[in-house]
């Protein structure tokens, strides 16, 4: 396993950075600037929350301004909450806890339960791949993000037997480099999230190994900076009900979410459609139990010889945009 001092570095540097964010932005905003407050700026995952929001109709008649930012995974969007460029963004668990357990000003707010029932998460492998289960697996060359839900699919994996002995060779790779890496064999498998495995699966005829259904607890999480939940709090609040509303109407609206999530995204057609199945959920407030659940998830990570000195996960979040004040 590759050392996370690299990423962690990362991490730590884009929070150093993070003071000098409103005077950059003063100097680029001007007078406008003034009004930051009134903003919401929301990280986005391949445009995904962006079309749902839209299609449902939930951006409209907002008490204040709506700005989205898009990345291409969760890693650089953590990144960027943690330098207080973004205030509120989506993550799996694994992502968000990799990157608290690393210190960042971060904490998770609102819940999106398992998506797909697990299946948004998922080993896939090329179309002529002699590699059929995940026992198959051992041994082989797979790549993932490292600290993305991607990763903690295959800590688990390993720690649950369901890939024996010897261990896989994790080769931590960007999702564009990663699927390259797929598509000329440079590794045998790729463990990815959605839009990902769709995109691999429905256009590269790419085969779906082993996913997360009862090996992680696959949750989700709205996740906000510290300095977001003390200074837009109604904001956010107003912004997760509103999300809460568009998944509601995604689940009866499917081919109109899929639609829409191809025009934005330039995702072909049949693969936004398979991604909004997979994606739908019902986003829920957090609650203690929740909270244990995801004991697991530090725990994988803890046992790949990560996040040592991660501290209580009851840290990791903030349950007052869930509470009624």
């Amino acid at each position: 396993m590759q050392d996370v001092a690299p990423v962690l570095n990362e991490l730590f540097l884009m929070a150093s950075v993070r003071k000098l964010l409103p005077f950059m932005a003063a100097l680029l905003l001007g007078p406008s600037f003034v009004h930051a407050e009134e903003t919401l700026i929301v990280a986005d995952q391949k445009g995904q929350q962006k079309a749902l929001l839209e299609a449902a109709g939930q951006d409209k008649n907002l008490p204040y301004t709506l700005q989205w930012t898009e990345f291409e995974a969760a890693a650089p969007l953590l990144q960027a909450l943690a330098a207080n460029a973004v205030d509120t963004g989506i993550a799996g668990d694994g992502p968000f806890l990799f990157a608290w357990g690393a210190h960042l000003p971060i904490k998770a707010a609102f819940l999106v339960p398992p998506r797909g029932g697990g299946e948004s998460t998922a080993v896939v492998t090329s179309a002529t791949s002699p590699i059929h289960t995940a026992a198959d697996l051992s041994g082989k060359r797979i790549g993932t993000g490292k600290g993305s839900i991607g990763h903690l699919l295959l800590l688990r994996l390993i720690a649950t037997g369901a890939i024996p002995s010897p261990a896989p060779h994790i080769v931590f790779l960007a999702p564009a480099q990663a699927k390259a890496a797929l598509d000329t064999g440079q590794i045998d498998a790729w463990s990815t999230w959605e839009p990902y495995v769709s995109l691999a699966v429905v256009e590269s005829h790419a085969h779906n190994i082993v996913d997360g259904r009862n090996v992680m607890p696959n949750n989700s999480f709205f996740v906000a900076t510290n300095e977001a939940l003390a200074t837009k709090h109604a904001q956010l609040a107003d912004f997760y009900q509103r999300m809460t509303a568009a998944y509601a109407w995604g689940t009866e609206h499917q081919a109109e979410y899929a639609a829409i999530l191809a025009r934005q995204t330039g995702l072909p057609l049949p693969v936004a459609t398979a991604v909004a199945k997979r994606l739908i959920a019902a986003p829920a407030p957090l609650t203690p139990k929740v909270i244990q659940q995801e004991q697991t998830t530090l725990d994988a990570y803890r046992s790949g010889g990560f996040l040592k000195d991660a501290g209580k996960l009851e840290d990791a979040f903030d349950l007052t945009v869930s509470t009624p004040q």
